[in-house]
């Protein structure tokens, strides 16, 4: 019954091939959509490791995604960094200036701004972007920038790749003007806050963010202690009570807890758009068995008539099923593979990611989708009459 019931899978080639791809489709997003989460998650994790033991003082509302951004919020007096400096506790301190950088080579990235960053000293805070150049040279000049590889990767996947020498108007302040910014170098510190990010002199920054010799966007401070990071947090925002402008000291940890309740709604709503897929792809399976059991009803009525039971029939037909479920999870796995493969040989980062459990839950979805996809053929086959259908009706 196995061997006659698999055969029976490949009666009508086109149709059996066209439903194995739809639950290949549906298998193989799946497991493109959830190795990329898994992938980004995996970098963002890592970074807030990297980070593990550093606070980030800035205006109140503000942050590391501000820094990024280059929307740091108010800029704080520059006598808050030797106030910090002298923290108990504390054993490196990073002033920076911060500037948003709206350049339209950089595609969507330039369109919402990129946070320009400026230090005189802390560089290693930063992961020493500016001891990492991969291409290219340092910024010597006030005009020049490095960027990240992460800048450059999204402008190679955007087809508008920029080059080391090439130079950008950029905004200054609110009033109209502009000035070159020279592409300098290319630098990657392996922390992916970072390298999406554009380092340049503070004198630069300054200009271009219009903010003043004596004011300072934002403090990067390192603990001597990791595990006592926050309780100096607390202890800074504390001391800074009643200051004018009002700080914050924030932690990656915090930072990276708000990400992870974002990856929880994110993979939810990667699952779903799967899941439909597979649902039609369950859907296609349940199409072909339907009209093969309509084409087969006479063939179902002399088995019965020879002896098969109910149950047989039933079986006959979820195993017929479940053989193009099979074949379909089987191709799923290689497209979703290939795909997250693709992508990965576009961008240098590991921002795709494979484990045992998406294969298992890539496949067991397709299996599932085939086997429901049977069950109403199957119903229907066991319902046909072998006396109506021998007689032709």
């Amino acid at each position: 019954m196995i061997k006659f019931s698999i055969t029976s899978a490949f009666r009508r080639k086109t149709v059996s091939f066209l439903a194995i791809l739809g639950v290949g489709l549906g298998s193989g997003l799946l497991v493109t959509l959830l190795s990329l989460s898994t992938g980004i998650k995996g970098i963002f994790s890592q970074t807030f490791q990297n980070l593990s033991g550093t606070i980030t003082v800035s205006a109140e509302g503000s942050g590391i995604l501000g820094r990024l951004l280059g929307n740091p919020g108010d800029p704080l007096p520059s006598s808050y960094f030797t106030r910090v400096r002298n923290f108990p506790g504390i054993d490196l301190v990073s002033p920076y200036v911060t500037a948003s950088m709206r350049v339209k080579e950089f595609g969507a990235l330039g369109a919402f701004g990129l946070g320009l960053t400026g230090m005189s000293e802390g560089e290693e805070l930063f992961g020493s972007p500016r001891a990492n150049i991969v291409e290219g040279t340092d910024f010597s000049v006030d005009n020049e920038i490095i960027v990240g590889v992460r800048i450059i990767d999204f402008t190679n996947l955007s087809g508008e790749p920029i080059n080391i020498g090439d130079t950008f108007t950029v905004p200054v302040g609110k009033g109209g003007k502009t000035m070159e910014v020279k592409l300098a170098g290319i630098f990657e510190t392996g922390q992916a806050t970072n390298d999406q990010g554009i380092f340049g002199s503070p004198a630069l920054a300054r200009k271009i963010g219009e903010i003043g010799k004596n004011e300072v966007s934002g403090i990067l401070a390192r603990v001597s202690d990791p595990e006592t990071t926050k309780e100096i947090a607390a202890s800074i925002e504390e001391e800074f009570d009643g200051s004018d402008p009002a700080i914050s000291a924030s932690i990656p940890a915090d930072l990276f807890e708000g990400f992870s309740s974002f990856f929880n709604v994110f993979n939810v709503f990667l699952l779903g758009i799967a899941l439909v897929a597979a649902v039609a792809g369950g859907i296609a399976v349940m199409v072909v068995m339907l009209l093969s059991s309509f084409e087969r009803r006479r063939e179902f009525g002399i088995l019965k008539a020879a002896g098969w039971s109910n149950f047989s029939l039933i079986s006959s037909v979820l195993i017929t099923s479940l053989t193009l479920s099979i074949l379909g999870s089987f191709l799923g796995l290689l497209l979703g593979t290939g795909a997250g493969l693709a992508i990965l040989s576009q961008v240098e980062q590991q921002i795709v990611a494979f484990t045992p459990t998406i294969f298992a839950w890539a496949g067991g979805v397709g299996l599932l989708t085939g086997v429901l996809g049977g069950i109403v053929p199957a119903l229907a086959a066991a319902r046909v009459s072998p006396i109506e259908t021998l007689r032709g009706e």
